[in-house]
């Protein structure tokens, strides 16, 4: 027999140290199949994680598709609708060749005709009263001219204030900042938090704020003082380009600008113009609103673009941009246009 000691030199009977030594070795190999149990474990665990989560995202994904499937359904048989409302309203949209080459966004797109504008002008007027007439007398804010604007610079500014509120909330802007600060150099120079204070009632007041101050400090280190007064004497193109140059002037405001304050031959397109343009088939369904500003500033005629534009924002609001009253008239204004067109020698 072999005699074992411990470490104090007692002696260790051989049974009593396997004895001793076999629940040891159960418990290191317990440890170890539960540490490599345990590790499986989490393997087990982030593979099934991960197929939760692939499963989870090819569900988003196919809810996604889905939807955008049904949303684009959607606007399918909207347009669909439309189209379909027009023709059987005797608005048929039509492409034929418009005389003006492959200018626009829609080139051959032929409607709106000369026909068209001046007979729904002449229809919205018995509704709603003549802009340059009845309106002037009977309510001014319609017509945008509760606060002065005599310069290039208010209108501008007016113009900016009246993005993404009403008319008459951006008037009362307009009012406050000019109470606050009545000459644009101190504007300019004042304190931003002063400014949108100010015109707080008209929303968006820090943004328009700062898109003010920097159009503001352009032009006053272009020109030495704050006025744009000589775009009078220049052409309306040059004039859109100089304005588009500033962040926050799009299209519409410098539209604006360009009939309201210049007195140019302008077409301004807002939210009801436009969906009011596509109800009449004046522009393709898919057209947005800057496409549908550059096809009617061509197709729109000059004498009547301010009075159809203020009578269809005017209609718009009224009407919640229903064009059911409009469709008889411009039925007949492209009847007889047809009917013209055959009777015209060959």
């Amino acid at each position: 027999r072999v005699s074992l000691i411990d470490r104090r030199g007692a002696p260790i009977c051989l049974s009593h140290q396997r004895t001793r030594a076999r629940p040891a070795m159960v418990s290191r190999t317990t440890t170890r199949t539960a540490r490599a149990a345990k590790a499986e474990g989490a393997r087990h665990g982030i593979v099934k994680k991960r197929t939760l989560l692939e499963k989870l995202s090819n569900g988003a994904k196919k809810e996604a598709r889905s939807s955008n499937q049904v949303v684009t359904k959607t606007k399918r048989e909207r347009n669909k609708g439309v189209k379909a409302e027009a023709k059987r309203d005797g608005c048929e949209w039509t492409r034929e060749e418009s005389g003006d080459g492959d200018e626009g966004p829609f080139p051959g797109f032929s409607r709106p005709h000369p026909e068209e504008c001046r007979s729904v002008t002449r229809v919205l007027m018995d509704l709603h009263g003549d802009p340059s007439r009845d309106w002037q007398s009977e309510d001014e804010d319609r017509l945008q001219v509760e606060v002065e604007r005599v310069s290039v610079l208010d209108s501008l500014v007016g113009t900016i204030l009246s993005q993404n509120t009403t008319d008459k909330t951006s008037h009362k802007a307009y009012a406050s900042l000019k109470r606050s600060f009545p000459t644009w150099e101190s504007v300019r120079v004042g304190d931003p938090a002063l400014v949108a204070e100010s015109i707080r009632v008209g929303g968006l007041s820090e943004i328009k704020t700062r898109r003010i101050q920097s159009i503001l400090n352009a032009v006053r280190e272009e020109r030495g003082e704050c006025s744009l007064e000589h775009l009078r004497s220049q052409t309306s193109e040059s004039v859109k380009e100089y304005l588009s140059k500033f962040k926050g002037v799009g299209p519409k405001t410098i539209s604006c600008v360009l009939m309201f304050c210049l007195e140019r031959p302008e077409f301004p397109v807002d939210v009801h113009v436009w969906k009011i343009a596509i109800s009449l088939g004046w522009v393709p369904a898919r057209a947005t609103r800057e496409q549908t500003y550059e096809h009617l500033n061509r197709r729109v005629p000059d004498d009547v673009k301010y009075s159809l534009h203020v009578l269809l924002v005017e209609h718009g609001k009224v009407y919640q941009n229903d064009v059911k009253l409009l469709r008889p008239c411009v039925k007949e204004a492209l009847e007889g246009r047809d009917e013209g067109r055959l009777a015209r020698p060959m």
